[in-house]
């Protein structure tokens, strides 16, 4: 018989945890361009990787680094809208050393590469 997980939610959370999650989002953000294994996070926090992911997911409801990709392709949008920067130094800023493999995560991300989304956001 398969086991499920008891769902949780932020408000289920306690102080201590959500202090957990936030801590380690708040760090993965500080440090955007460098990546991060679940193992240097949860040595980072005293805790279990187990425990570090749990509690991630419990409080900001999404795994810890689908979280974190978002947000970083949430900056690399504002960004990409904001400023003339080439888009291999928006990349760089956000810890990717591929072109190629940045424009895949920002369109699995957005819907669209970074180049039609800087056209997109430029005729708006």
């Amino acid at each position: 018989m398969k086991q499920t997980r008891p769902k949780c939610d932020a408000a289920e959370a306690t102080y201590t945890e959500r202090q957990l999650a936030e801590n380690t989002f708040s760090f993965c953000m500080e440090h955007k361009q460098e990546h991060f294994t679940i193992l240097f996070l949860a040595a980072r926090a005293g805790v279990s990787p187990t425990k570090l992911k749990q509690v991630y997911r419990c409080v900001y409801g999404t795994p810890l680094f689908a979280h974190i990709r978002r947000e970083k392709m949430l900056f690399a949008a504002q960004r990409l809208a904001s400023s003339n920067d080439k888009i291999i130094d928006i990349a760089e800023a956000c810890g990717y050393d591929n072109a190629s493999k940045f424009s895949a995560a920002f369109r699995s991300a957005l819907g669209c590469t970074p180049t039609e989304y800087r056209r997109r956001v430029r005729l708006e």
